[in-house]
């Protein structure tokens, strides 16, 4: 027993032990104050902006996440994977962000026009001015852009194990956003399209200070290669049904309540998301320390961590769920009088929370693995597609317990598809061999601090 107790207290001791602690700390530090500032400012707006325009800086918030999806279509999330163990190449990550850059630059470019289409209905629909709607799509735009500077660059940090700078920048924009907005609520200019703005501007804050700190590890081409690009685009390929299907599905019980419900209705469904929102730190952990350590993962020690993963989170879950059946005015408080009669509906929208981020748990693993086929992709699309149909066949999104129970029943769906996928991983494994971009011999020596985490 004395032997045992030295032994552990040995490797407690260790130099690998105290890299462990070290990056765990910067992760629940800097994870932690970026998702409560995120939760403050959320909350914040709440209380100082009005009904109709919370429901504006919604739908505005709404179209940027989903015009995102479509112009990034996951190639932002390959970066991590294809670079695998050859992080310490500056050129190969140069290349993957170049490439990546490029392609979202040109879609934005091509389906700005298609957004416009679909935003104009929405506002005619609810009234709101001309200059308003305006200034909200011009926003939109914007902040699509520059987010792509905060993913590209971003991965880059997470490659090289900087979580320090990674979340000292997303803080910037963050208290930037923050402090914008309380200077423009207390001086009674606070709008929705000023709130949009300066959203937008937060964005390039962080991916201006991501840039800048990459610059030393991440050394870009004048122009895309071509080769880097096709490996890319091979990746992504096979997923990118569900990367449309999802861009479109993500959102899509806010849009139909846009179509067919009141402003309020609209209002109450963005509010109770900022519950939903509580999940980001532990979501948050999904990009940056989950993604990288199975990237990086040998073969034979996939499945046990695999499963040590799903179990966890799995049982992160139940209490918040019971939290948010049983105590739902404890969430309740955060959202401010305007919206306190939402008792029954937060519990569902709870719920539905918790399976989405189990979702987000089974996909960042499957991806990080590069378990990505077309069999699984259209599967999933199917799966949901189905399920929705059935919901729509019997209920009316028109009303704020509707549409939350409608993001529930597909994200049930979306979890039941995920099971499937791993499963299909499991039997199947990598699609894409890692070894199809020659990297220099020096790059395959590099050990990730961030493997140590999960051992």
């Amino acid at each position: 027993m004395l032997g045992l107790i030295a032994s552990l207290r040995s490797r407690l001791n260790s130099e690998d032990a105290r890299r462990r602690y070290r990056v765990i700390l910067v992760y629940l530090t800097g994870q932690g104050l970026v998702q409560f500032t995120n939760l403050l400012i959320g909350f914040l707006l709440l209380r100082w902006l009005t009904v109709e325009n919370y429901a504006q800086f919604i739908v505005a918030f709404t179209f940027q996440l989903t015009l995102g999806f479509l112009t990034d279509l996951g190639f932002s999330a390959t970066i991590v994977a294809l670079v695998g163990p050859r992080g310490n190449d500056p050129a190969v990550i140069g290349s993957y962000v170049r490439s990546g850059r490029h392609l979202r630059n040109i879609m934005l470019l091509c389906l700005t026009p298609v957004a416009a289409v679909f935003y104009i209905p929405i506002v005619r629909q609810h009234h709101w001015t001309t200059s308003t709607s305006l200034l909200l799509f011009a926003s939109i735009v914007a902040s699509i852009y520059f987010s792509g500077m905060v993913s590209y660059y971003g991965a880059s940090l997470l490659i090289k194990g900087r979580l320090t700078d990674y979340y000292r920048y997303q803080l910037a924009g963050v208290l930037f956003r923050i402090v914008s907005c309380g200077a423009l609520y207390f001086t009674g200019l606070l709008s929705a399209w000023a709130t949009s703005w300066i959203n937008a501007i937060g964005l390039f804050v962080t991916g201006w200070l991501n840039a800048r700190e990459s610059r030393a590890f991440a050394k870009l081409p004048a122009r895309p290669d071509q080769k880097i690009t096709r490996q890319m685009v091979q990746y992504v390929l096979p997923n990118l049904p569900s990367y449309l299907f999802f861009a479109l599905q993500g959102q899509i019980a806010l849009f139909l309540i846009s179509y067919f419900g009141f402003t309020r209705s609209i209002a109450e469904v963005g509010a109770l998301g900022r519950l939903g929102q509580l999940f980001l730190l532990l979501s948050g952990f999904n990009a940056a320390v989950i993604e990288p350590f199975m990237a990086r993962l040998p073969d034979q020690r996939v499945r046990r961590s695999y499963l040590f993963i799903a179990a966890t989170a799995a049982a992160i879950c139940v209490p918040i769920c019971t939290v948010g059946f049983l105590y739902p005015n404890l969430l309740l408080v955060l959202l401010g009088p305007k919206y306190s009669s939402l008792g029954r509906e937060a519990g569902w929208l709870i719920l539905s929370s918790c399976i989405g981020y189990l979702v987000g748990v089974f996909w960042t693993m499957t991806a990080a693995r590069r378990w990505i086929y077309w069999t699984t992709t259209w599967t999933t699309i199917g799966v949901i597609l189905l399920t929705q149909t059935l919901f729509l066949s019997f209920i009316r999104v028109d009303n704020t317990m509707n549409a939350i129970l409608f993001g529930l029943a597909t994200n049930c769906a979306y979890f039941v598809a995920m099971l499937f996928n791993s499963l299909y991983g499991f039997i199947h494994g990598p699609r894409i061999p890692i070894t199809e971009v020659p990297a220099s011999q020096d790059t395959f020596q590099q050990v990730a601090n961030i493997e140590q985490i999960l051992e």
